[in-house]
């Protein structure tokens, strides 16, 4: 967690750090004393959110793979979490059954004459 907040702060700070060496190298330059603070501040809350944003996008993912979280089984053990094909994954309310693929789509009860 630390580590992605200090990222974060690096990527804000990159246009600050862009201007102070642009300031350093042209000091013969006559550039006007004021810094644009507002200029760098929105441009290093860009970069910082695409850099928060980014990321996960770009990661791969498995299409048939669910995540099983952890859990108590019958007997009150604790059950890991981990990754499951989605056809394992339990249905919620369920005890512990895989979720079954119906055969046959269902039908609603005002369609049975019922």
């Amino acid at each position: 967690m630390t580590q992605r907040i200090l990222v974060e702060l690096l990527l804000f700070l990159i246009p600050f750090a862009v201007f102070l060496i642009y300031r350093a190298a042209s000091r013969d330059l006559k550039i006007k004393d004021r810094w644009p603070l507002t200029r760098l501040v929105i441009i290093g809350a860009v970069i910082a959110v695409l850099g928060l944003v980014i990321p996960p996008l770009l990661e791969p993912r498995e299409a048939d793979k669910c995540f099983d979280p952890t859990r108590l089984d019958a007997e009150g053990r604790i059950v890991p979490a981990k990754e499951i094909p989605c056809i394992e994954t339990p249905l919620p309310g369920s005890q512990n059954q895989p979720a079954q693929t119906p055969t046959q789509a269902p039908v609603a009860p005002r369609d049975t004459g019922n």
